[in-house]
């Protein structure tokens, strides 16, 4: 039974190995086809082929990633989704501060876009979606506000997990360090996210430091017997 399960895990674990590069090589196949045809097909494939491989690379664990990479994930995203809306979306997105060696937890910010795409009313013009990002090196925190209307109608189903997920992804990587407020009316949906960030130095330094104490331990102190 042992033995059974071991090569269980070995057969998952090259499924999960080979699922990935399969993907990719269909879509570099499906890209290389349609580039003669639809350039603007071709380009929507590669993007998608870029979506799939940030996110099947990023691990389920809270390691950090550069915010220049959940960033151009981000990008993606919007631009895969304007060819599905014949770049009919209205999206405000705007990057302030140095982004450069920052890193984040992943997937956060992407998932706050999604929601937005998913459930907001992004084609008005006259209310356009506002996602902001401010990188604050001064206090070493990164901001994520977003503004955007709902749609109107019939809602789409939700399991709100993607927002709970964010939740408790946030909770247990920054404890009590973050700050997640959501306002919400039946018109329109405000969101304002504030997290620490660190860099490549502040982790070699932490590292550093925790190998440091690591070896460095005190003298034992033996208590001597008591003589009158």
């Amino acid at each position: 039974m042992m033995e059974k399960e071991r090569l269980d895990t070995e057969n998952a674990f090259l499924r999960a190995q080979i699922n990935p590069h399969f993907l990719n090589n269909t879509l570099n196949f499906f890209f290389t086809k349609s580039l003669p045809h639809s350039k603007e097909l071709a380009n929507g494939i590669m993007t998608l082929s870029e979506i799939m491989r940030y996110s099947l690379e990023i691990d389920s664990d809270d390691r950090m990633t550069l915010i220049d990479d959940e960033i151009e994930h981000i990008k993606n995203v919007i631009k895969i989704n304007q060819l599905r809306f014949n770049h009919k979306l209205q999206i405000d997105f705007q990057i302030k501060g140095n982004t450069q060696n920052v890193r984040v937890i992943p997937l956060i910010l992407i998932t706050v876009v999604e929601n937005i795409l998913k459930h907001g009313n992004c084609t008005d013009k006259n209310y356009s979606v506002k996602i902001f990002l401010n990188i604050n090196e001064a206090d070493g925190y990164v901001y994520l506000n977003t503004f955007n209307l709902k749609k109107k109608g019939p809602k789409e189903l939700s399991s709100g997990i993607g927002l709970d997920n964010i939740k408790k992804r946030l909770a247990h990587h920054y404890q009590k360090k973050f700050i997640l407020n959501i306002t919400e009316t039946d018109q329109d949906y405000l969101l304002d996210l504030s997290i620490p960030f660190s860099t490549m130095a502040n982790e070699v330094n932490q590292a550093n430091q925790i190998n440091l104490l690591e070896q460095f331990t005190l003298q034992t102190i033996k208590p001597k017997p008591y003589t009158s």
